[in-house]
């Protein structure tokens, strides 16, 4: 299994850190690169080689695939652009993280340290999960969010796609948030929020630019 990392941000640095302690124990396991359509950040002296464009890479026996794009519109596309020359994603979930047997989650899926997944959560495809979220009896998160670092989520909360929920936040039971929302650090949010907007505070109300 050689593990293709698509950014080259602080994010594909950590995807690459959880990686070499999810598989690093594998004989049959390494991380081969870094692809990106982006200039590239990655020292090459501490890192594995950047292995060119998105467009150029060709994919070989053996390849798997994950999206360290924090940009969740990008992340869509480039997770797009890859699946449509037939490349597969694996997930990447910390080992001391906790997570239900009864939890169902789906590709692409990142679970850093210290989270913890209860029962019967469904996570959906391409969701990054941070250190040290809590998700709450069957909580519900979409495809392509981002839960940012010490996050709470009580029970019968549920997130739909493309959502960024910033660190610290804490939602309440049985609240629901809209596609492409946005909650703000540290927002305690205690009422449904509508897609397509921003909230922020405590309670959280929505931010208008």
């Amino acid at each position: 299994m050689n593990l293709v990392i698509i950014g080259s941000s602080g994010l594909a640095r950590e995807v690459y850190d959880m990686a070499m302690d999810c598989y690093g124990h594998n004989l049959h396991f390494k991380v081969k690169g870094f692809i990106a359509n982006d200039p590239v950040t990655i020292n090459p002296d501490k890192y594995p080689p950047f292995l060119g464009t998105l467009e150029e890479y060709t994919i070989e026996n053996g390849d798997v695939f994950f999206c360290a794009l924090g940009n969740l519109k990008i992340r869509k596309k480039c997770v797009e652009q890859i699946e449509e020359k037939g490349g597969e994603f694996i997930n990447l979930i910390a080992p001391n993280s906790n997570v239900s047997p009864t939890a169902k989650i789906g590709k692409g899926v990142m679970i850093k340290y210290n989270s913890v997944i209860n029962s019967d959560v469904t996570i959906g495809n391409h969701t990054i999960i941070q250190t040290g979220v809590v998700l709450g009896h069957d909580v519900s998160i979409g495809s392509f969010c981002q839960i940012n670092a010490l996050s709470f989520f009580a029970g019968f909360s549920s997130v739909g796609n493309y959502v960024s929920i910033n660190a610290g936040s804490k939602i309440v039971q049985k609240v629901k948030i809209g596609e492409w929302a946005t909650v703000g650090m540290g927002s305690v949010v205690l009422r449904n929020v509508k897609p397509n907007t921003t909230v922020f505070g405590n309670p959280a109300k929505q931010v208008i630019y």
